[in-house]
């Protein structure tokens, strides 16, 4: 694909992403994971945002066929669509869902050279965790669903909402269970273990990924683990809550 088409369709994804609107766009001429990682970088400057962190998508088999992926994905969580539990939010067209998951704030960057990438060191760089609702959508319609085109549409993330933030015992992590529920009435629950084994688990397969590009987790950067159940539908009315038993909760209430 060209480098000016590569630019045009940053700019009409990122222009997307800030009307809240979706288009036909032309999305044929990625055909290389390249090509998919540098319409994100392209789409997250043209989107004039900071990159606050990383949010996985697709990390259990139930949300890649949702998704249409096979495999785990990473896009960049916007600090314009970072947000503290603020109680509402708009879903702009073209949501796909909620994940209800962790996120996890690592305070040294990770991996230097040399690093180990496994649970124990991962846990070691860690200096938060909060129960979080992302939000996934798409800015496009009529494009095929794969894993290049969803790394290219900013990985699918829209926003990335927080609650407050704790310490946790990492061993146990995999057997917290999280509630979900809409508007009061539970919808789902799932352990941490539907997390690759071990949420900490998406967080050593973005570090690996990154690792193999020749870049890291920086310091004060957030990582989310994807969602521990399917996909949520939401719509506008209703309020998601979100339970990590041990952990804490978050809600959010959608316009």
């Amino acid at each position: 694909m060209h480098a000016n088409s590569l630019d045009d369709l940053a700019i009409a994804l990122a222009r997307n992403r800030a009307s809240g609107t979706v288009s036909g766009l032309a999305f044929a001429g990625i055909v290389s994971r390249l090509d998919a990682d540098e319409v994100q970088l392209a789409a997250l400057d043209a989107y004039n945002s900071d990159l606050k962190g990383h949010a996985m998508a697709g990390t259990t088999p139930a949300c890649q066929s949702i998704l249409g992926l096979h495999a785990p994905i990473f896009g960049p969580i916007a600090s314009r669509d970072f947000f503290n539990e603020p109680g509402h939010v708009h879903l702009p067209q073209g949501i796909i869902g909620a994940q209800c998951e962790l996120a996890f704030t690592i305070g040294n960057s990770f991996p230097l050279k040399g690093d180990e990438i496994d649970r124990e060191s991962i846990a070691e760089t860690i200096v938060a965790c909060r129960p979080t609702i992302g939000l996934l959508g798409r800015r496009a319609f009529g494009a095929p669903h794969s894993d290049i085109i969803a790394i290219a549409d900013f990985g699918l993330q829209v926003a990335t909402i927080c609650g407050p933030a704790i310490r946790v015992d990492w061993d146990g992590l995999d057997q917290v269970q999280m509630t979900a529920r809409i508007n009061g009435e539970i919808v789902v629950t799932a352990k941490g273990s539907a997390i690759l084994g071990h949420p900490l688990e998406a967080v050593a397969l973005l570090a690996r990924e990154l690792a193999s590009q020749g870049k890291q987790i920086n310091a004060g950067e957030v990582v989310t683990t994807g969602s521990w159940s399917p996909i949520l539908q939401v719509l506008p009315g209703q309020t998601l809550s979100v339970e990590f038993e041990t952990i804490g909760k978050v809600s959010c209430t959608f316009d």
